[in-house]
């Protein structure tokens, strides 16, 4: 992928020549994207073929962050009914991507399962079933008897179920770079090791981008950095009260095939991969590393985490210490390059919470052999849903942020979405509920199904 890499000990002219002469830093752009996860490289891509001078910067690698630290599931099944039109965007994109793309993406439709412990769980599913109405398809309540019979594997009764035939799984990195690289091909540039210092505007409106390479001239940034992005934001979006949590994730060594969808139950998340490896973690536990960032806007959060106290662990340690270290001793503009390329702890409990319950859930498979482990940092809301919007007071400027731990599927709907708002034309789905301005005026909710 011919991505630039502006490494801070690289000499500018000996960057240049490895891109035959270009500019490492180009001065001017249509349209200036931030993060380069797999929304932001979709955006590329669908502006660079629209014929926009499309510069992306990325403060470490693409798909570095939770872009590639993700599940892989792709899915409808039992998301706030407001994501719904946005997520059957996605699947109706999903499976031509491969050959769009010309790369790999991982997908496989094979379907997402709930499996429901109690009669309130299965309960709590036909009520999303009900609210869902007629924005899924291929999606019904299985009964225990049904749940018992399709998936022998489990070796635990269950109350019933809820299956998504349609929803599906993808290979995060692999997706995430495909669209990075036919982005390339279709011209955009995207640089890699460049953060962005600060976003400027001119008269209202936006004028740029402040690198810590330089700048670039643009009429058009779009915010797509994920956990960074309320620090790229602050000044502009009057309250994006944006969080962040740790989630673990572990992968197995190859094992017999489960013949499972994309399933959730028990505690457990798991997705198999096609070489019988499998990913696993706990469903429902996030771990918060408390820094200084933690109390900014967290009356915004205080219910929640009240009445969901079970599902959160706090944490005082190093991420703490390093946050004040960072604002005693660095200046306000470097603090928008963090996180750059953090190393982030896998909670070891919560792995071997995962291969208990796995072995509890599937005794025949035996308990997994694990792998490797990670940690991602989701950027949460208060509704659990996501900021996508071009604010009308700041003209220029796009944000899609804040998907609370279930972007990785949205991400091809969320790249059309914001290259048509770029473009100047309507979105191809509803985002009202997305508007950024909803928490300055209190018109947003309770989450649907908690964060």
């Amino acid at each position: 992928m011919p991505s630039l890499s502006l490494l801070g000990h690289a000499p500018a002219d000996t960057l240049a020549r490895l891109q035959d002469g270009a500019e490492p830093l180009p001065a001017t752009a249509d349209a200036v994207i931030l993060g380069g996860g797999i929304m932001g490289c979709a955006t590329a891509l669908y502006l660079a073929r629209a014929g926009l001078k499309v510069v992306l910067l990325e403060v470490a690698r693409i798909g570095s962050q939770q872009s590639g630290r993700n599940w892989g599931f792709v899915r409808s099944l039992c998301r706030d009914p407001a994501e719904l039109p946005l997520a059957g965007l996605a699947l109706s994109l999903w499976p031509g991507l491969r050959t769009d793309l010309g790369h790999e993406t991982g997908w496989r439709q094979r379907g997402c399962l709930f499996v429901a412990a109690d009669d309130a769980e299965q309960a709590a599913h036909a009520g999303w079933l009900k609210d869902a109405g007629d924005r899924v398809h291929d999606t019904r309540l299985l009964s225990a008897a049904e749940v018992a019979e399709r998936f022998p594997g489990l070796g635990r009764p269950t109350a019933g179920g809820i299956l998504a035939a349609s929803d599906g799984q993808a290979e995060p990195l692999l997706a995430t770079l495909a669209f990075a690289r036919a982005a390339c091909a279709a011209g955009a540039v995207l640089i890699e090791d460049c953060g962005a210092r600060a976003i400027e505007t001119a008269a209202g409106r936006i004028s740029g981008v402040v690198t810590e390479h330089g700048r670039i001239a643009a009429s058009t940034v779009i915010c797509t950095a994920g956990a960074r992005s309320h620090r790229l934001l602050a000044g502009l979006i009057p309250a994006l009260p944006q969080k962040t949590v740790r989630s673990t994730v572990a992968l197995t060594a190859p094992m017999a095939d489960l013949d499972l969808p994309c399933f959730v139950g028990a505690g457990l998340g798991l997705r198999q991969r096609p070489d019988g490896s499998c990913i696993i973690a706990t469903d429902g536990g996030t771990d918060v590393d408390l820094t200084l960032d933690s109390f900014r806007a967290a009356g915004f959060f205080l219910r929640e985490l009240i009445q969901r106290r079970r599902a959160f662990s706090l944490k005082l340690g190093r991420p703490f210490a390093d946050d004040l270290i960072e604002r005693l001793a660095e200046p306000a503009t470097t603090r928008t390059l963090r996180p750059r390329a953090p190393d982030i702890p896998a909670n070891p409990k919560r792995v071997s919470d995962a291969a208990r319950r796995f072995a509890t859930l599937f005794p025949a498979a035996g308990t997994p052999p694990i792998v490797k482990s990670w940690a991602g940092a989701i950027d949460v809301m208060p509704d659990a849903l996501p900021v996508i919007d071009a604010p009308a007071a700041t003209p220029g400027l796009l944000v899609a942020t804040g998907f609370s731990g279930h972007g990785f599927g949205l991400g091809p709907a969320v790249g059309q979405v914001l290259a048509d708002l770029a473009l100047g034309r309507p979105a191809p789905v509803d985002i009202t509920p997305f508007a950024a301005d909803r928490f300055a005026t209190g018109r947003w909710r309770r989450p649907y199904g908690g964060i």
